[in-house]
This record gives structure tokens, C-alpha cells and sequence, in this order.
């Protein structure tokens, strides 16, 4: 017995020995934790059953001759409730039935002859333990692959680029499980304001930008995280492929091009068992949404102000009114056109007018509701779509906005840039037959528009509301 003096670290293995010799049950308990493995005890088949469902046993090391339930008897009865744990017999009579035909027969993974003696005994529950390696191995695999399936219609759907990278976060979470994560990403080469965080590829010198992250990562900026973990994500994006080490990594490549980096809080144990092929697998899906998100911006987002553009925001509007009309809800529109923004032109030039659209642009994305759609409609007109909102409450929100544009201010080469707005606003109040089609209901916020305009300016007009001849402020 001389490795029992030769302890070693935890092997993460749960070990069950059954025996109704106490002695011997003893020194096997003993040899096995000399290996690191965690080792529970049974005198008999029934303590044995019982032990399996309150614990996760990896291995089970079962005497075959006991009183009450033989092992043959233990070995069937776990199969019947569906465990699928590693059993090696042991048995100390030669007259028992031959191995070949017990590990047949009972689906087990070895069979010990007690007088071959502790190094005979351990040959068997390294090879027992190495096979429920590759049988967990799979299930993750199988698991993990199912999960991936299931999670491509979601990380495919229309949604914000944001929204897509928390989803990856989420759906990798499910596959490994850890504590926190985080997105990082290069910098747009022309990233501004309105555009914070593009995600394509620049000069590997340039610094990453943490774009969405988790768990202790949470409200992380690239400089905040280590050295080693910088260099962890620098690596991934130079090489291409995942990595255990130094730290858990997944590289989002498109082809050649390397659209970010996932950095996992992961374990070193869940990390050692990581499928990196089936981290392959999901970082080509999830590089793939990600181009398409940044396409469909691409080809939907007005460049200055960052909102949505006329085109796109008109189908959504026909897309609102047709689920307007088929439910019954009311979608309303409000068209906001800036108070003599030629002035801003002519006083401060054309610089100053841009970087005012580009403000009030983030100031429409910060006052509009999750649901609602702000657009840029043309010059220095912008729209928001408001769907399931009645006439009223889109009266209330243009009123707020109306006051937000009021009260904001530009600094522009020593000089400050105040403007105010105008604001129509329309419904339709859904239903079968209340539609009067997107064309309709924008000739409806227009006219709206230019009776703000024509009452005064700096005030919202309901459609139609009589005109009052009244200016805010």
C-alpha cells in the first residue's frame, strides 16, 4: 500500500466504494483519497442506491458477493433508473461468473480481482474515470450543439448590435457556464459619437473597446481589465482560433476578418473540459449575425444623426399599421422639423448645423421609449414612430421632446447654439377599416407640422386641432 503517503490534488472525481467488509472498505477509501478523488462509503446495496441519488458519483467500486443485494443485483438495479455511472465490480471468489461475460452483460466498466492488489485496483478506476471523461465529453457536446440550434433563430432575429452581443454572452453562458464575460472590440477606424464602438477591424495596434460585458466585467472599460487579460484578447484576434490558456478566449472571425473578441471568467476545471470545436461552431454563428447586424445598420441608419433612415423607418411604419389594423391598437407619428434652422447655417456655417442634427439625433434616441422609432426624415426634419399609442399619449411625449429641444444647448467656436422645434403629430387608431395607409397618416402629421409651423413655431399640433396662435417660452 505504498501510495497511500502519495496524496495529490483534488481530481474532481466522486468515488463510491461499497463493501461490506469494513476493513477493506476502509483501506480503499484511504488508497483512493491518497489519489485525490472524493471518496463515499457504503456497507450494502441499498445505502449505495441511496448515496447515487443524493450525490454526482462518477465511479462506483461495488463488491459483488453481499449480504441483501448482490453487486449484479445493485449493478441492474441502476440501470433500470436510468444512471449511467461507471461501475467496476470487485470480487474476491473465483467461482464467480467470468469477467468477459459480466462486463457484457451488465454494462460495466471493469472487473477487479481483490487479491491483484491496490496498483491492479487503481489501473481500473483510472481507466473507469478516464471513459466517464469522454462520456461527459459528449453529452456536452450533444448539449452544447442542440443549445446552438435552438439559439440561431435567436441571434439571427432584427435587433441592435448591443442587443445581439449580450444575446452571444447569454447563449455561450448556457454553453460553458461562468460567472461573468465580456465583448471586446477595435474601435471603428471613423467611429464618432453617433457611432460608438463599430466593430470593424483596424490596425492591431490600436486599443480594443469592451463593448458588452457580464458578471465581474460589468461596467468594464479595455482599460480597466489586466495585462494578462489585454493580451489574452489581442492574442485571440491575432491567431483566429478559441484558447484555455492562458485565459478563455473566442475570437468572432468573418473569413479573415476578426469582428471581436469573447473573454470568459471561466473556471481553469470548466475550462479544461471546453469542446473548442464546438466553440468554433457557435463563434461562426455568432461572427455571422454580427455582419449582419452591422449590414443592416449599415444599409438603415442615417450616418449623421445615427437614427434609423427614411426608407427603413417607412416600412416599419407600414409594418405597424398593418398590425395596427389586424389587433386593433392605435400607432401614431410625429414629424419634428427644426425652428429656422437656416439661421443656425448662415450664423454658424454648415459644421455647426451637422453638429446640431448630430445632437439632437442622441438626444431623440436618449427621450424616445424602447418600442418607439426615431428617424431622420429629411434635412433637418426628423420622425418618430410611436406604435400602441393613442393620440393623447403621443401628444404627451411630443410635448416632452418639444421641451427637451428647447432646453438643450451647443457650444460651437466660443458661442453657444439654442434652437427650438416644431412638432406635428398624427393617429391611426387601428382597427378594420380605420387605415388610411402610411401615405394618409404622414399627409396628416405634415399638415399638423405646418400648422405648428404657422401658429407660431416652438409648439406640438395635434392633427386635426384647431390652430392657437400661441409660442412656447
Amino acid at each position: 500500500m505504498a501510495r497511500l503517503s502519495q496524496q495529490q490534488a483534488s481530481s474532481g472525481h466522486t468515488v463510491l466504494v461499497v463493501d461490506d467488509d469494513a476493513e477493506l472498505r476502509g483501506t480503499v477509501a484511504r488508497l483512493l483519497r491518497s489519489c485525490g478523488h472524493t471518496v463515499l462509503t457504503a456497507d450494502g446495496g441499498e445505502e449505495a442506491l441511496r448515496l447515487v441519488r443524493e450525490h454526482d458519483v462518477h465511479l462506483m467500486l461495488l463488491d459483488y458477493f453481499m449480504a441483501g443485494m448482490t453487486g449484479e443485483d445493485v449493478v441492474r438495479e441502476l440501470r433500470v433508473r436510468g444512471h449511467g455511472l461507471q461501475v467496476v465490480l470487485q470480487t474476491g471468489y473465483a467461482s464467480e461468473r467470468p469477467p468477459r461475460e459480466m462486463l457484457r452483460d451488465l454494462d460495466i466498466q471493469g472487473y477487479h480481482d481483490k487479491s491483484e492488489g491496490p496498483d491492479k485496483l487503481l489501473v481500473w478506476v483510472d481507466a473507469a474515470l478516464k471513459a466517464h471523461r469522454h462520456v461527459q465529453a459528449i453529452l456536452a457536446s450533444r448539449d452544447g450543439l442542440n443549445h446552438i440550434l435552438q439559439a440561431a433563430p435567436q441571434l439571427h432575429r432584427l435587433q441592435s448590435l448591443d442587443e445581439l452581443l449580450r444575446g452571444i454572452l447569454l447563449q455561450l453562458q448556457g454553453i460553458l457556464g461562468f460567472s461573468g464575460a465580456c465583448v471586446a472590440v477595435v474601435p471603428g477606424a471613423h467611429a464618432d459619437s453617433a457611432h460608438p464602438g463599430s466593430l470593424l477591424a483596424v490596425p492591431s495596434e490600436q486599443a480594443f473597446e469592451v463593448r458588452v460585458a457580464t458578471g465581474r466585467f460589468e461596467g468594464r472599460q479595455w482599460h480597466d481589465l489586466g495585462e494578462p487579460e489585454r493580451q489574452a484578447v489581442a492574442h485571440a484576434a491575432h491567431c483566429g482560433r478559441p484558447s484555455r490558456e492562458p485565459l478563455t478566449t473566442l475570437p468572432l472571425q468573418v473569413g479573415d476578418r476578426n469582428v471581436g473578441v469573447v473573454l470568459v471568467d471561466l473556471a481553469a476545471s470548466a475550462a479544461a473540459q471546453a469542446d473548442l470545436t464546438l466553440l468554433e461552431v457557435f463563434a461562426a454563428q455568432a461572427a455571422v449575425a454580427i455582419q449582419n447586424v452591422q449590414l443592416f445598420e449599415l444599409a438603415t441608419t442615417d450616418d449623421l444623426t445615427g437614427l434609423m433612415n427614411r426608407r427603413a423607418w417607412a416600412g416599419r411604419l407600414d409594418e405597424a399599421l398593418r398590425l395596427g389594423a389586424r389587433h386593433g391598437h392605435p400607432t401614431s407619428v410625429m414629424l419634428i422639423d427644426v425652428d429656422h434652422f437656416k439661421r443656425v447655417n448662415d450664423t454658424y456655417g454648415h459644421l455647426a448645423g451637422d453638429a446640431l442634427l448630430r445632437r439632437l439625433g442622441a438626444a431623440l434616441r436618449e427621450q424616445v421609449r424602447g418600442t418607439d422609432l426615431a428617424a431622420r426624415y429629411g434635412g433637418e426634419e426628423l420622425a418618430v414612430l410611436l406604435p400602441h399609442t393613442s393620440l393623447e399619449g403621443a401628444q404627451i411625449l411630443a410635448e416632452r421632446l418639444r421641451e427637451h429641444i428647447a432646453a438643450l444647448s451647443l457650444d460651437w467656436e466660443g458661442r453657444t447654439v439654442q434652437v427650438t422645434a416644431s412638432i406635428g403629430v398624427a393617429t391611426d387608431p387601428g382597427g378594420v377599416g380605420a387605415v388610411p395607409g402610411a401615405a394618409a397618416l404622414l399627409a396628416q402629421t405634415d399638415a399638423a407640422l405646418y400648422a405648428a409651423k404657422a401658429g407660431g413655431r416652438n409648439r406640438v399640433q395635434v392633427a386635426g386641432a384647431p390652430t392657437l396662435a400661441a409660442e412656447h417660452g
